[in-house]
């Protein structure tokens, strides 16, 4: 866990060109986590807020948010980010380290919540969560759409940075609304009692991007951040050498959503 932990630390290295580059999360997210929530008013509590993408979608729709960022420079971006809504509170600071000051009623974490410590993160967000409140956990994910593209950034990195697990990084299977279920987090869910009412959304888009935009937001993906500076040039290179003028992305935005259960 150590490791991970520092892995999580090394998105303030670039934390301009996160806030750029890193796609947005669709409004239609935002809709159905509050038709779900049905919050009345009720604060949000935000676990690794980063520079603040969804903290302003929220913030917009009217949400009070204590936003908590880890790492310092996230969070000056952060902060900068939502200067103009006084309902948002940035905390600078780790999820397992926060004690609340009252219950939330919702606890959201985008593209955070694999960051967090997996022996205290289902016990602490239920313990922050008001009887009946909303735990809302999403990412962005997918792939370039185009297959030859694809191909040769996966080409790109077997040869410059072949410890990137590519699978991963830049061709993972396309998700299924119907496997939500059954893959992480919801697994873990399933089987937490002070967890219930689960579901599960799929979103789906596609994101033109120039070739060198692209490389930009690569960049800022923790597996590219932990490789030397020079074998990460010479990946950028390449693919900027092979992969042609633009990369579009089919982006995958999956959901899960649970209701804090008044025992357990």
């Amino acid at each position: 866990m150590a490791g991970e932990r520092v892995r999580a630390r090394v998105f303030g290295e670039v934390a301009d060109d996160y806030e750029r580059f890193r796609p947005d999360y669709p409004p239609a997210l935002i809709d159905d986590v509050l038709a779900y929530a049905g919050l009345d008013g009720a604060a949000a509590l935000e676990v690794g807020a980063g520079t603040g993408k969804a903290t302003v979608a929220f913030a917009e729709r009217g949400v009070a948010v204590t936003a908590l960022e880890p790492d310092e420079a996230m969070a000056r971006v952060l902060a900068r980010r939502v200067a103009g809504h006084p309902e948002v509170t940035v905390e600078v600071g780790a999820f397992e380290d926060f004690v609340p000051p009252q219950p939330f009623g919702l606890l959201l974490s985008a593209q955070a919540w694999h960051w967090t410590d997996p022996a205290v993160r289902w016990q602490r967000a239920a313990a922050a969560l008001a009887p009946g409140g909303t735990l809302a956990l999403f990412w962005n994910g997918g792939r370039p759409a185009d297959p030859d593209v694809r191909a040769a950034i996966v080409a790109a990195h077997h040869t410059h940075a072949p410890d990137i697990d590519t699978a991963v990084e830049i061709d993972p299977e396309p998700t299924l609304e119907a496997e939500l279920a059954t893959s992480w987090p919801g697994t873990d869910l399933r089987t937490l009692p002070q967890f219930g009412a689960l579901s599960e959304r799929l979103y789906q888009r596609e994101r033109t991007l120039s070739t060198a935009d692209y490389v930009a937001y690569h960049s800022t993906k923790s597996a590219c951040r932990m490789l030397g500076e020079q074998t990460r040039a010479n990946l950028f290179q390449a693919i900027l050498d092979t992969a042609g003028e633009h990369v579009t992305l089919t982006v995958e935005t999956v959901l899960y959503l649970a209701r804090r259960q008044h025992s357990g």
